[in-house]
């Protein structure tokens, strides 16, 4: 299985010279297995994902075959949608994707997505697109089932709701749990989820200083994400073999160092980049 990370910022896209070497796109994740394709969110980085998926196709030329992926959206907040009405592979016939999103959020993946793309939000609708789009409002504790691989949702914390996915394909699994928080202790569902992770992608990101407050005064707990070291607990409590922090909400000198710090407690730590690519 073959991860990559083509948006790993937080909250809006943070492009710039503070942000060059993790990248300042939004949340999107590719995950390949055989001939599958798996998106974990639509965040900016997801039109970066369809050029190089047009590119591919272009490459194959008369040979390639049409895009079928899956797309699992987190939740609806805007830093997690915001890509798609830019991902090219949806403007071409023949291409399929199926977008999955939870039943108990705030709205559907099918409004928020609709309601983005209608005047005077945006020129282009979602009729516009030529590909089969196919949306699933999905339970906590729902199965997906994608040729050879399993899919499990389950829900996090986080204002509004969001979820957190677990692929397991081949004897490995991969979880991805961002937007959410350990609020009065470690949620027995995120356990769950994560353990025994071969990769756990989790959101990290503030530094406890900040997360309480002391930095600047302005306190972020209840806003539903965690600190690094909220996801280096999570990762020892569920036995990951990798731990990757996600959805950062600071310049490169803080990430680094907030990977840094997750390192002496958790070795297996990296802070997720734009292009990081991991074969398991």
């Amino acid at each position: 299985m073959m991860i990559r990370f083509w948006g790993v910022h937080g909250s809006l896209p943070r492009p710039g010279p503070t942000t060059i070497k993790y990248g300042g796109n939004t949340a999107c994740v590719e995950l390949r297995f055989g001939d599958s394709l798996v998106i974990f969110d639509a965040g900016s980085g997801i039109r970066d994902l369809g050029e190089h998926l047009l590119r591919e196709m272009k490459v194959l030329g008369p040979c390639a075959l049409p895009i079928r992926g899956h797309i699992f959206f987190s939740h609806l907040h805007w830093d997690h949608v915001q890509g798609f009405p830019f991902f090219g592979p949806a403007f071409i016939p023949r291409n399929e994707f199926h977008l999955y999103g939870g039943k108990r959020l705030d709205s559907t993946i099918y409004r928020i997505i609709n309601e983005q793309m209608s005047r005077p939000n945006f020129p282009v609708t979602l009729t516009d697109m030529r590909a089969s789009l196919v949306f699933h409002d999905i339970d906590p504790g729902a199965v997906i089932r994608i040729e050879d691989a399993v899919v499990r949702a389950e829900r996090l914390n986080h204002p509004g709701g969001s979820f957190g996915y677990r692929l397991e394909h081949d004897g490995k699994a991969v979880v991805y749990a961002t937007d959410t928080e350990n609020l009065d202790g470690q949620d027995p569902h995120i356990i769950g989820l994560a353990r025994d992770a071969d990769i756990l992608i989790f959101d990290g990101m503030f530094t406890p200083e900040q997360y309480i407050g002391l930095s600047d005064g302005i306190s972020r707990q209840c806003w539903g994400h965690s600190t690094w070291e909220g996801a280096v607990e999570m990762a020892i409590a569920t036995n990951a073999k990798k731990l990757i922090l996600f959805h950062h909400g600071n310049p490169d000198q803080i990430v680094t160092e907030i990977e840094r710090c997750a390192q002496e407690r958790f070795p297996h730590t990296l802070a997720a980049y734009e292009g990081l690519t991991i074969e398991i």
